[in-house]
């Protein structure tokens, strides 16, 4: 820009590291995936650490006369945190396991554009950390019921019919199923934000047809002998070979198709308009292609008319413009008729002939950029696509489609053979993975979390059994000690939802970038979250709460 300043006036230069370029559209995804499986093993070991409280309140005694016997405290904390960091590596083992499976099945479904996939696997760094995590988790999730159970009272505890006092150890699992409850409200929340969106992505008008279409790329840049207008005469040859085809409605070639990726482009000018400054000229996409192709892929016309065969090389210059040109540069009237030149052919004039609908070439959430279509006769033809409509299976004709193409020149390489479908289903694939994985854990946090509270709500019940004997002895109906169970058990489950509601609605800020068409704090995916975690926290109290209804008072 400093040097030419004007031919390059407004240019500049991004610089991004190699790897950066590899990994930077995904990275953000998998550091959310990565967060999301922390919230699940935190909710594990949220039950794990509501189980082992438990458990060593039923261990009172035992712990009681090992006290007696004289282990010190230490030793007894030290045994009890053994026993948990056993269970993590136990754990851990069987986890490594159901991994090493689940990594194959997951890379055999993962998206062709998630970057080297393929090198994904266990390694040495991978079983350490599983290593590591399991200690870890076993020590710190251990470590509460090891120091609670190593102070309980000698003297109580050893008593006749003595009972130690609960009240501590029921608060901390009471604020661990809170956790549990308020974690699994976050991945639901996002889970339901992206299969909201990926359903939005699938709802998309494309502007295209997708049924039965094939594509296959011809690249002829590496024929150095032939001139544009021979590359013109083999493409017009392999078009009309191939709508001979039986099965075969209508055929085409292009230099871009939608979804495919990057476009070439140009600057362009507007005839009988005051010319930008230097290099500040606008820029749209250059798409060549012959006339059949808006047939072909049902592209629709909006205004003005198609390309002919009568577009050829010595025919007066004309091009057709997308329909976000037509409303950007000529809003208020319409374009058919008027005259733009390309920067990239000098003092060329090209008469606008028709405006068609706008397509996505890159991705389908992207917006739509300006476009200009050039007749294949008039423009560069050394790489292009081949589209063909069929009335059959597009994948049934790949054969005869290319052995028309070898019957013009049987060195011509055809490549990159997929249907629209495909293209299509490629460029959602990386959404459908992010929903599905996140669907997957959530779906286990729901399960963790349910379960979590019925074993809380079941131990409470247990532990309150002649306090509800007593009660029905005084005659207190069964509703009402069922009401009194499920009342308790909910308002842990309400804090939880509380809490959850209003962090999820901080962290799905996180998410934006990967949601289409949702906000990020949608009321609906919030309130059926909602709505499903409650359902599940009731029945999780429900259950408990009528075994304790029926209990005999005698």
């Amino acid at each position: 820009e400093q040097e030419y300043p004007k031919s390059n006036a407004g240019f500049g230069v991004s610089v991004i590291s190699a790897h950066e370029q590899a990994v930077g559209e995904v990275r953000s995804a998998f550091l959310i995936l990565l967060g999301v499986v922390a919230f699940v093993l935190l909710i594990a070991c949220a039950n794990v650490a509501n189980l082992l409280l438990a458990r060593a309140a039923s261990r009172g005694k035992e712990i009681a006369i090992r006290t007696a016997l004289g282990a010190s405290r230490s030793r007894l904390v030290r045994q009890l945190l053994t026993e948990s960091v056993m269970l993590g590596v136990i754990g851990g083992a069987l986890g490594l396991l159901v991994a090493i499976f689940g990594l194959k099945l997951l890379l055999a479904f993962s998206p062709a554009n998630i970057p080297r996939a393929q090198e994904i696997g266990i390694d040495g760094v991978v079983l350490g950390f599983t290593l590591l995590i399991s200690i870890l988790t076993g020590l710190i999730f251990g470590l509460v019921p090891a120091l609670r159970a190593s102070k309980l009272g000698l003297h109580d505890t050893l008593k006749e019919g003595g009972r130690s006092s609960a009240s501590g150890g029921r608060r901390t699992r009471n604020v661990l199923v809170v956790s549990e409850i308020a974690l699994a409200l976050i991945l639901l929340v996002g889970a339901g934000l992206l299969v909201k969106s990926f359903l939005r992505l699938q709802q998309i008008n494309p502007g295209f047809n997708l049924d039965n279409i094939l594509t296959m790329e011809i690249d002829r840049r590496s024929i150095k002998t032939a001139t544009p207008q021979q590359s013109a005469a083999f493409y017009q040859q392999v078009i009309e070979r191939s709508e001979g085809l039986p099965g075969v409605e209508s055929v085409a070639v292009s230099t871009n198709i939608p979804l495919a990726g990057a476009t070439s482009g140009s600057g362009f000018l507007i005839e009988n308009r005051p010319a930008p400054p230097a290099g500040q000229e606008p820029m749209a996409d250059l798409t060549t292609i012959s006339p059949e192709f808006f047939q072909t892929m049902g592209i629709q016309l909006i205004d003005g008319q198609l390309f002919s065969e009568r577009d050829g090389a010595d025919a007066p210059k004309v091009a057709i413009i997308s329909k976000v040109m037509a409303d950007r540069f000529w809003p208020n009237e319409s374009p058919i008729g008027k005259h733009l030149q390309l920067g990239v052919e000098k003092g060329v004039s090209r008469e606008v002939v028709g405006v068609v609908a706008n397509v996505g070439h890159t991705s389908l959430t992207g917006k739509p950029r300006p476009e200009i279509y050039l007749p294949y006769l008039q423009g560069n033809t050394a790489f292009m696509y081949l589209v063909a409509h069929t009335t059959a299976d597009p994948t049934s004709l790949v054969a005869s489609i290319r052995s028309q193409v070898w019957a013009v020149d049987k060195d011509q390489p055809v490549s990159n053979i997929k249907t629209m479908e495909q293209i299509f289903s490629e460029s959602v694939a990386q959404p459908s993975l992010y929903a599905l994985l996140l669907s997957l854990f959530a779906g286990v946090a729901l399960i963790l979390a349910g379960v979590g509270i019925y074993g809380v709500m079941a131990y409470s019940v247990t532990q309150r059994t002649n306090e509800i004997g007593i009660r029905l002895a005084l005659g207190a109906r069964p509703g009402k000690i069922l009401k009194l169970i499920i009342g308790q058990g909910m308002l842990i489950a309400g804090i939880g939802l509380v809490i959850g509601l209003v962090i999820a609605f901080i962290v799905t800020r996180l998410m934006t970038s990967l949601l289409y068409g949702v906000s990020a704090s949608d009321p609906l995916t919030f309130g059926i979250v909602t709505i499903i975690l409650a359902s599940v926290a009731f029945l999780a109290c429900y259950i408990p709460a009528r075994r304790a209804a029926s209990v005999d008072p005698m």
